[in-house]
Formats: structure tokens, C-alpha cells, sequence
């Protein structure tokens, strides 16, 4: 359906980024800071791309061929054009080749021929390569000999301190900033808000792809948000997975985008997000992205940091942002998970839940899973928590999954978490009700023979077979009881097992 045409688009803006026309584009900026640590190979990143960007901006690609390298002097340089090529394939970028091709597509002198040549021709093993750092020197000498145009307000020496602050102020276009402003939806019901940027946690096989789904669909059968405007970035899954919900996608009208299909890749998310945001045709657009670590490393600050700017002007502009990420190995004291990586994605975002696993009954045909969305922050009228399950059968379609998603209560998912934790509680005092059980069925039944009995068949200390006698005492199997007691003479207790319910 419609992803096609999106991936073209995202293709095309990226070709009008690097002024991919018939003549040099308008400069981005009248000046170009462009830092050159670590500048010989940095790491890919939508930040070291957009620096990338920036200096390709500023050099010319009508330049003869050369001969791989960049010279300069006091002219004007010359030569230099396959010098660039090799500088940005020297950087092993998985965008380094499209960034090189829009580039030089600018020249008339470009062909696909002459470009695939001259790419392939870069030599890795070269004793003295060159690097991105010539390139960056280029793309300075080139800014040094534009004139420059003033670049802050605060260079204009006819504004006084006092003129300039209320020339920044924004008092008085309130009319206007209002009708820029999203109504207040829903974009998944009762969890996340139409306009903000919502980030959801959990651990691996949570459901959190599932669920996402579902809370969209539900908002697009209702007629909430406009599925065309959905755009579903799934770059964390398997050849079989990506079909599936492609599926789901068309039925649904949403957009799919799928890393390597039709020419698409992760780093040019966060470009066209600033594109989106610069252009105004951000608002209403919905971007999913499963998951957060394919679009920015979220163990690095600086890298976590610089897209929440960039997500943070999307959302500025009218767009909807939902990340989706995981939660580390560890757990908190309630046994909650724990968002993984720096702060700044929780920091910058404006609601963010963590997900967790309730309970998961059945058995291996069949099995009900429940789990608890848990809000650690809000800005807006949000749920702190909500519950869902859905049922995984085998050999189960993906599609016939998504159907059993159900929304549950707060108290039905108490009364879960209340199950499911006695049942982890039985597990972990099993050897304890064993050694219980037994005892009673030979006879020994008062508290003081059954807590020795006990100690001698399993070793555990007086403490815990006495807290595992008093836990599961009751009359009620289904709640974990195994025996109950009676008061007999002197007020000894005399115990008794507890019958489990009957399976007619």
C-alpha cells in the first residue's frame, strides 16, 4: 500500500537536505561550526550524520574528479571531488554512500556509473587513507569565503537589552500559538495523548509490540487518529514478524516501514523528523518507534540527549512520538522493572509507563498472559496504570493474537497480581509444603511434630517452615491453603489437609 510512496518521500527529502538540484542550494546557515573530535572515524549517529550533512552543504560537487585527494591552499580548491568520496567511505556508514551520491548528484558532471566506480575504488587498506577530518577542513574553507550574515539578533547594536527582550517576547501571539495547538486526544486511550511523546518500557516478550498495535487500532476503529498518518517504524524483528504486521498495517490503513525495504533505513529517522518539524507538516503524523535502541544509543548521553532535541521539536511542531524500549535485568524493591539506559530519554519525554508481566497461566499449549502498564511520569490527564491480556496459543497467527487483547479492571488485575504472586510464593516454599503434607498424611498432625517433622525432611531452619505451616493454612484451595486445623484439649492445634476443588 502506502509504504512505498512514504519511503520515496523519505528518500526525496533526504536528497533536498543535500540540495540534490540543478543549481547550489541555499545555505542551511550563515555559519558552520563543525567539530572535529574524534573526527577522523566517528561513530554513526543521526548527530555525527547531521554534521556529515552540514559540511556537505557548503562544498561544491562540480569539481573534476582529482585523484583522491583534497588540497588547500590560499585559491579556491580544485580536485577534490573523489577525495570527498573516499573521505565518506572511509567512515563504513551504512548512510555514508547514499550522503555521498545525493551530494554529488548535484554536479552535472554526476553519473551512477562514474559514482558506483569511483565508491568501489576506495581502498580500506591504504597506508595513509584519507580521512573525514580533510573533508570537514574543506567544508570550513569553503564557509570562510562566503560573507557572512548576522546570526543572532543580539549582533544588531540599534536594540538595547530591554528592546531585544521584548522583541523575543511571544505576548500577543497567543490567537495564533492556540490554533497551532492539538485537541486533546487520545492517540492509545487513556494512556497516550495526541501531540506528546509517550516512551514505553518493558522486558523482551512483554507484549509491548502487541499491545501497541492494539491501543492504535482501537484508536483508529474509533476514529480518533487518522491511520494514514500513522507511520509504524518496526526495525526490531524477525522476516516472518515484519510480514505479519505489514499485514495488520494494510488492514488497518497505517503505514509499515521496514529497515533495508525499499531503500529505507533507521538513521534517516531522525533527519526526517527535523524535516517534518522545519517544513510544518508534522502535525497529525504519528511515529511509532520499535524499538528506541535502533534509532539512538540510549547508553550514551550525548547521543540520548541529542535525539530527545530532535523528538522534542517534533512534538514541538504537532507530532505524535511513541517509542518503545526495554527494561534492564534488574528490578526494583516491588520487583517492577527498571528503565534501561541514561535518564534522558525519561527525562525528555512526556509520559513514560513501564510494563510488566502480571502473570502468565496455562501451559505450554495455551496460556494467558496479564500484564500492568505503570506510569513513572505524566504531563496530561494519563492512567497511572492500566492492565490487558491476551492469550498465546501454539501455532497461533499473529493476527489471531491481537484479537484476544482485552483491557481489564484495576481490581481484576489485583486480584492477578495477587494470584500470581501466592503462586511464585508456593513455588518458592514447595519443598517446605512437601515435607507438611507428608506428615500429616502419616499422622503427625499437632504444630510442635509437624515444624521437627518438617526441619528434619527438608534441613530449612525453624523460621521458615513455621512461616510456611501459618502461610498456607486455610480453607481455601484455589488461595494456596494446603491444610487447616481445628483447636482440640489444652488447646493444642491438630491439623488436617485441605481439599482441593473436584475437576467434574
Amino acid at each position: 500500500m502506502g509504504s512505498a510512496v512514504v519511503t520515496k518521500k523519505m528518500l526525496e527529502d533526504l536528497e533536498k537536505l543535500l540540495g540534490a538540484t540543478e543549481t547550489r542550494p541555499v545555505r542551511k546557515k550563515s555559519a558552520l561550526a563543525i567539530s572535529l573530535v574524534n573526527a577522523n572515524r566517528p561513530k554513526e549517529s543521526a548527530e555525527e550524520l547531521q554534521r556529515l550533512i552540514d559540511a556537505l552543504i557548503l562544498i561544491p560537487p562540480d569539481s573534476p574528479r582529482g585523484i583522491g585527494k583534497i588540497e588547500l591552499g590560499d585559491d579556491e580548491p580544485t580536485d577534490y571531488w573523489l577525495g570527498v568520496i573516499w573521505a565518506i567511505a572511509g567512515l563504513d556508514w551504512t548512510t555514508g554512500r547514499e550522503a555521498a551520491r545525493c551530494w554529488s548528484k548535484r554536479s552535472n558532471r554526476y553519473s551512477d556509473e562514474g559514482f558506483d566506480a569511483a565508491w568501489s575504488s576506495y581502498n580500506p587498506d591504504h597506508p595513509n587513507p584519507i580521512g573525514i577530518r580533510s573533508l570537514y577542513r574543506l567544508a570550513e574553507k569553503f564557509d570562510s569565503d562566503t560573507p557572512k550574515a548576522k546570526e543572532t539578533p543580539v549582533s544588531n547594536t540599534d536594540l538595547t537589552p530591554i528592546s531585544l527582550l521584548n522583541k523575543l517576547s511571544v505576548t500577543g501571539s497567543s490567537k495564533q500559538m492556540r490554533l497551532k495547538m492539538l485537541a486533546d486526544k487520545f492517540v492509545m486511550k487513556e494512556i497516550g495523548i495526541l501531540g506528546q511523546w509517550t516512551a514505553f518500557y518493558a522486558a523482551p516478550n512483554t507484549g509491548k509490540t502487541l499491545l501497541t498495535l492494539w491501543l492504535l487500532q482501537e484508536q483508529i476503529s474509533a476514529g480518533v487518529i487518522d491511520a494514514n498518518k500513522v507511520y509504524y517504524v518496526n526495525a526490531d524483528d524477525t522476516y516472518r514478524g515484519a510480514v505479519d504486521k505489514t499485514e495488520i498495517a494494510e488492514r488497518l490503513s497505517m503505514q509499515m516501514l521496514i529497515p533495508n525495504m525499499n531503500e529505507f533505513k533507521p538513521s534517516y529517522i531522525p533527519i526526517l523528523m527535523q524535516k517534518l518539524a522545519e517544513t510544518e507538516e508534522a502535525k497529525g503524523v504519528v511515529l511509532v518507534l520499535d524499538t528506541l535502541k535502533k534509532f539512538t544509543d540510549l547508553m550514551d548521553k550525548g547521543a540520548a540527549s541529542a535525539f530527545g532535541n530532535i523528538a522534542r521539536g517534533f512534538v514541538a511542531a504537532g507530532g505524535t512520538l511513541i517509542c518503545l524500549a526495554h527494561t534492564n535485568k534488574h528490578k526494583d524493591s516491588e520487583g517492577k522493572g527498571i528503565y534501561s539506559g541514561t535518564s534522558d530519554i525519561v527525562d525528555d519525554a512526556d509520559c513514560v509507563y513501564i510494563i510488566n508481566k502480571i502473570s502468565a497461566d496455562g501451559n505450554d499449549l495455551s496460556r494467558v498472559h496479564t500484564v500492568e502498564f505503570n506510569n513513572i511520569k505524566a504531563r496530561g490527564d494519563v492512567d497511572s496504570t492500566a492492565a490487558f491480556t491476551y492469550t498465546r496459543s501454539s501455532g497461533q497467527e499473529y493476527s489471531a493474537l491481537l484479537k484476544t487483547v482485552q483491557r481489564i479492571s484495576t481490581s481484576e488485575a489485583k486480584t492477578m497480581r495477587k494470584k500470581a504472586e501466592a503462586s511464585e510464593q508456593l513455588d518458592q516454599d514447595d519443598d517446605v509444603i512437601q515435607a507438611l503434607t507428608s506428615s500429616i498424611r502419616q499422622g503427625i498432625v499437632t504444630k510442635s511434630e509437624l515444624i521437627q517433622s518438617a526441619m528434619a525432611d527438608t534441613a530449612e531452619s525453624r523460621a521458615k517452615v513455621k512461616n510456611g505451616l501459618e502461610r498456607w493454612t486455610g480453607d481455601d484451595y484455589a488461595k494456596g491453603h494446603r491444610w487447616t486445623y481445628k483447636a482440640g484439649d489444652h488447646n493444642k492445634f491438630s491439623y488436617s489437609l485441605t481439599t482441593p476443588p473436584s475437576n467434574s
